[in-house]
């Protein structure tokens, strides 16, 4: 993408336009008036272009719009993708200009929910598209439509695909039209929950029922020990805590929560974490609480170097990067002590992709830095995965500190057998050491009640 000229972002004020195909008003971020600086980026190359935005309100996308230099003849396809990769919806465009704004309905509409991150883009076979580098510099924003500075402007060179890569913060300028329905939705879009039990699902856990966040307008430099956020909707495009006890609590955070210093400390409570695509977890870090809560998007849900209580929430939805061969987990630590995972319903949800990338497990202890102790898990449901096994528990003599982990206590945890009666791929868990020193394994079943032993 390196082809496209430096250039600045022209603003113009916002408008409402009509689609005559639904009948109903619809919004977008740009208006027929709004033109590039950079209308032909001179690159011949098929690639896919899109732009990253999430809507205040829960409505419908009914379409597809971009700006058409003339070289860029196409065939064109506009695409509607959900912020973890998945094809909501495509069109073909037709009955094209020789240029300018064009736009293509989809043959139903797509309901979105509020504040989540979706990804909108068309196809172009023959290149030759608009461009301005910089252009998201600063997010763009006319309510209830928001699309996020700097990560985005996503494209992916070939013959299509859901698009990731970004250069220079460059405006590629695709749009949306959208249909709000004029109810604040803080919820997420619908997966399954677990068949049966007390345990948490998206019902039951996130911001409670009749909170209605607000915007977020403080600092996000998280610097001030004991700082709450509650009931808000936090748009910081991505969080870095460097202070002790941090609270977000009935909220509705659009990005990964890090704790970036040796004591800082974080809690998540009664909140849906939403990280989307990155490669950060959901919650990363040391000195971590999640109560309640339902953490979605992220390479991980959790990334835990220590000192961590996971409690009644759901892990679920992670990212899986369709170009690389990167791993996903629910809760992952790769060395530490003093953790706590009770009563979560633990997924790792993402299939393999064409790279070898894929889930490892719900919920994985890995000896790599430093040595598994003092962790205990109970009371959990584990999802059935389309990865290796639904639990690693921490002894792996290949890793540098994998070969003696302690005080590791497995208990009163179902698994669900799932398709292939295994809960993973190969078996419900595996790398439980029972001669290590405080480890126990008891009282773990599948859901149907027979017992489930290690290996």
């Amino acid at each position: 993408m390196g082809t496209v000229a430096l250039v600045a972002f022209a603003v113009t004020v916002f408008g409402i336009m009509t689609s005559s195909h639904a009948e109903t008003t619809t919004v977008s971020l740009w208006t027929d008036a709004d033109t590039p600086a950079t209308v032909d980026a001179g690159d011949a190359q098929a690639v896919e272009l899109g732009m990253r935005f999430r809507a205040d309100s829960a409505g419908s996308v009914t379409g597809v719009r971009f700006y058409k230099a003339a070289a860029n003849t196409g065939p064109h396809t506009g695409s509607l993708w959900d912020g973890d990769g998945a094809l909501l919806a495509t069109v073909t465009f037709s009955g094209e200009t020789a240029s300018g704004w064009q736009t293509a309905t989809f043959a139903q509409p797509v309901t979105i929910a509020a504040n989540r991150f979706y990804v909108v883009s068309y196809h172009t076979a023959t290149g030759h598209y608009s461009g301005d580098n910089n252009g998201f510099a600063q997010a763009r924003d006319r309510a209830p439509l928001h699309a996020p500075a700097t990560a985005n402007g996503v494209y992916r060179y070939g013959s299509g695909g859901f698009p990731t890569s970004t250069w220079a913060a460059t405006n590629y300028w695709v749009d949306v039209t959208f249909s709000p329905s004029g109810a604040v939705d803080p919820s997420p879009s619908t997966s399954q929950p677990p068949p049966s039990g007390d345990f948490p699902n998206e019902s039951n856990t996130g911001v409670p029922a009749g909170v209605q966040p607000t915007p977020y307008t403080g600092s996000c430099d998280f610097r001030t020990d004991n700082q709450v956020i509650d009931g808000k909707v936090v748009d910081c495009g991505g969080i870095l805590v460097y202070a002790t006890n941090v609270t977000f609590r009935n909220s509705v955070v659009l990005s990964a929560i890090l704790t970036n210093a040796d004591d800082a400390s974080v809690t998540v409570e009664n909140s849906e974490v939403r990280a989307g695509a990155t490669s950060y977890a959901g919650v990363g870090g040391s000195h971590l609480t999640v109560l309640g809560s339902e953490i979605t998007g992220g390479q991980h849900s959790v990334h835990c170097g220590g000192n961590c209580l996971v409690q009644d929430s759901y892990l679920h939805g992670q990212y899986n990067d369709p170009n690389d061969a990167f791993h996903n987990n629910g809760f992952l630590s790769n060395g530490g002590a003093t953790m706590v995972v009770r009563h979560n319903t633990l997924w790792c949800s993402p299939v393999d992709n064409t790279m070898g990338g894929g889930c490892s497990t719900n919920l994985s202890l890995f000896g790599d830095f430093a040595p598994i102790t003092n962790v205990t898990v109970e009371g959990n449901y584990f999802h059935a995965t389309p990865g290796g096994y639904c639990g690693s528990f921490g002894y792996n003599p290949s890793k540098q500190f994998g070969s003696n982990p302690t005080g590791v206590v497995v208990r009163n945890n179902v698994f669900e057998r799932g398709t292939n009666n295994r809960c993973g791929a190969y078996g419900p868990a595996t790398s439980f050491l029972a001669t290590g020193a405080g480890n126990a394994w008891t009282g773990n079943t599948w859901a149907d009640g027979a017992t489930v032993d290690p290996d």
